[in-house]
């Protein structure tokens, strides 16, 4: 009897939620399964409405007073959407374990009883509740070959470094300085010698403190900025400031982006660049938690970085909450911030879903031949080739859509008639040598688009410390007009964009066509 009551109980309670509930917010069923299986539930709780980004003055005296002021109405204006649920949580509710403000998505990350759950449905201002569940990624990138002694001789460089032709700029003392660069991912084996010279040193954290303690382990907050002893960046998934790396793949992407070789393998294309290590990511290497990935992605905003390198990608069939992705992307927009994603490796055949989530975002600035307009973001997609500027058969292609997405419905798709929305962007150098997890060694290859990714991140790195005063639209402008066109069908398809990268090009393209402003 006892059993029957309980089955009876839960029909009743999942028939009051589908109900009554669904009349003031959108619940995934998801969230009422987990509801029913578990005491404690966490979900993810998107507010009403988004700060308008059109409304941020346009002049500012620097782009980190920008970024402050930017950062400042978002928060408020996620605190203002949120206020009486915090209120609630806060005063009334029992047993809650959590509650997290996500302010670059206008979103709250609430751990909580079912029953306190039920009161958070019935209220208004909510757009949906969604489940905290990790979703499917796109297979990330391997490694081939196993770690191998430190050469002896002379340096050795990367092809895809080589290609992509960085040396011709470090001639030129072009070398990444300057620029800051976020490398969202496991983590980072931040001793390794090619690696520890380029990690990012947080100056609030840096140094010693009133009482003479050593401020980046002393377990204080320093610099206020809601992160203790976040020296070199921060862990989002077990929320400390440990960034070392569980799966290997965050360190083989910093590696091309800025490892300088001093082990004698010259892996990365800028090697003087700075690394923000932000760990929010894949330590199984299958699946992520969007929100602890939009919380590395509001770091890297605080952070003031100028790139972000993201080697990862949400599969269609988990369903990603695309329009908060997207969201996330036009906030780094307006942050002055580059945002260069890995397309995947589902390669093609699932038109117009080959692509994952966030690399769907569309970038800065369409290409001419990209004739179906529509919204911006800052995002440039990366697929992947080899040393003979082919295209890697496991390389996502486009095109992708945002129809049917909440709050967009741009870049329609239909076979033949409407071409949706371009991707990838551009294409970078795949399965090149890379810093090892451990130690001090190297991988004979990693690959992927994971790889791909980092590649354009660096040259991207490369033009900005040539160039610093670009805007995300010229850089995104530039990256593809420069590119060495590898389909000699199309200046621009779904297959590679519009090329694989060029740095020596870039730079070029770049002094040829924006001017420098005048001191």
């Amino acid at each position: 009897m006892g059993t029957r009551l309980w089955l009876l109980g839960g029909a009743l309670f999942a028939c009051l939620l589908t109900t009554e509930i669904y009349a003031t917010a959108k619940v995934d069923q998801d969230v009422l399964d987990d509801m029913e299986s578990n005491e404690v539930s966490t979900v993810i709780i998107h507010l009403d409405g988004q700060y308008d980004l059109k409304t941020l003055p346009a002049k500012f005296d620097s782009r980190e007073a920008r970024i402050d002021y930017m950062v400042e109405k978002l928060k408020a204006f996620t605190n203002e959407k949120s206020q009486r649920l915090r209120t609630y949580l806060k005063d009334t509710a029992e047993g809650v374990e959590e509650v997290t403000p996500i302010w670059i998505t206008n979103s709250l990350r609430v751990r909580a009883p079912g029953k306190v759950l039920q009161e958070i449905m019935a209220m208004n201002g909510i757009e949906r509740i969604s489940l905290h569940a990790p979703k499917a990624l796109d297979k990330l990138g391997e490694s081939n070959g196993s770690l191998f002694v430190d050469p002896e001789g002379e340096n050795q460089i990367s092809w895809g470094v080589e290609k992509v032709r960085a040396p011709e700029l470090w001639e030129k003392q072009v070398q990444g300085q300057g620029i800051r660069v976020a490398i969202i991912d496991t983590g980072i084996n931040f001793t390794h010698p090619d690696l520890a010279p380029q990690m990012w040193k947080n100056p609030g954290e840096s140094g010693l403190d009133d009482e003479g303690r050593d401020k980046s382990t002393n377990g204080i907050d320093d610099d206020g900025n809601g992160f203790i002893d976040d020296l070199m960046g921060f862990n989002f998934e077990a929320k400390n400031s440990d960034i070392s790396d569980d799966g290997g793949h965050g360190s083989k992407v910093a590696g091309i982006v800025a490892g300088n070789g001093s082990k004698g393998i010259q892996t990365g294309v800028a090697p003087k660049a700075t690394i923000v290590g932000i760990k929010s990511c894949c330590g199984s290497g299958t699946s992520i938690f969007e929100s602890n990935t939009w919380e590395g992605m509001q770091y890297a905003v605080i952070s003031k970085v100028r790139v972000i390198s993201m080697s990862l990608s949400a599969k269609y069939y988990s369903n990603p909450t695309y329009n908060k992705w997207r969201r996330a992307s036009e906030v780094i927009l307006q942050a002055g911030i580059v945002h260069i994603n890995s397309a995947g490796n589902l390669g093609s055949g699932n038109t117009p879903k080959n692509i994952g989530a966030p690399a769907t975002n569309p970038p800065a600035w369409l290409h001419p031949l990209q004739k179906l307009v529509g919204g911006l973001s800052a995002m440039i997609t990366i697929g992947a080739t080899d040393e003979d500027d082919k295209l890697r058969s496991y390389s996502s292609t486009g095109p992708v859509t945002w129809e049917g997405i909440e709050g967009y419905g741009d870049y329609a798709y239909e076979n033949g008639v409407k071409m949706g929305l371009t991707k990838p962007e551009v294409c970078g150098p795949s399965e090149v040598p890379s810093t090892s997890q451990f130690g001090e060694g190297y991988t004979n290859s990693f690959g992927g688009t994971s790889s791909a990714t980092p590649n354009v991140a660096g040259v991207a790195t490369l033009l900005l410390s040539a160039r610093p005063d670009l805007t995300v639209e010229q850089v995104t402008e530039t990256l593809m007009m420069s590119a060495v066109e590898v389909n000699a069908e199309s200046k621009f398809d779904n297959k590679c964009g519009a090329g694989r990268v060029d740095a020596v090009a870039a730079v070029d393209y770049a002094n040829a066509h924006f001017s420098k402003p005048t001191k």
